[in-house]
């Protein structure tokens, strides 16, 4: 049984999330060490980066590590940005430029459809880890509406909802979204495997 957990990301917003998720475990969930420097995600599918992050931070800490990795997928954009969704457009470029330029795109397009998906991977040891993935479906927008969240929030409505998850409280959010759904399942995968307490 594992004591501690730690959740492989540098973004800010991404661990505040994912701690309130696993906020009832009886383990203590810790941010990535500071001094790992950067880890280059050149993998070709959402699974693949989750794995390398994971894995360089499991090795760095020998300690059970948790990472995702998540983008935004539009149809009629053929997927884009997909795994380049925190690049597209440019490493330098801001996410009300992305958003602006994805909203450009879809000017004259009909299909609006579009998915959040998260692949998370959680490494326990040198030759176990687990993996699997939290998709939302739902549209783009017009125009961003919301000033919460990060990301893609302010121009991605879940079906079934009136509001984009920017327009969402975190506990709202939390509740349904692309990342919940995949940490929620590897939570109770954790708890299945006696790896966590319920507290």
């Amino acid at each position: 049984m594992i004591n501690k957990l730690v959740i492989a990301t540098a973004n800010k917003h991404k661990l505040i999330e994912i701690q309130n998720i696993f906020k009832d475990s009886a383990k203590e969930i810790l941010p990535m060490p500071s001094d790992i420097g950067e880890i280059i995600e050149d993998g070709n599918s959402f699974i693949e980066n989750s794995l390398i992050k994971a894995k360089a931070v499991y090795n760095h800490t020998k300690l059970p590590s948790l990472a995702d990795d998540s983008g935004i997928c539009i149809n009629a954009l053929n997927g884009e940005p997909g795994i380049y969704s925190a690049r597209y457009g440019g490493e330098n470029l801001g996410y009300k430029e992305k958003m602006q330029m994805i909203l450009d795109k879809l000017k004259n397009k009909n299909d609006r459809t579009a998915y959040f998906i998260t692949s998370a991977v959680c490494v326990l040891d040198d030759n176990y880890y687990i993996a699997l993935e939290g998709i939302v479906n739902g549209v783009i927008v017009e125009s961003p509406k919301g000033f919460d969240g990060f990301g893609y929030d302010p121009i991605f409505k879940p079906n079934g909802y009136d509001i984009t998850y920017a327009e969402m409280t975190l506990e709202q959010k939390n509740s349904m979204s692309h990342r919940a759904i995949a940490m929620n399942k590897m939570k109770e995968i954790l708890y299945t495997i006696n790896t966590f307490n319920h507290k």
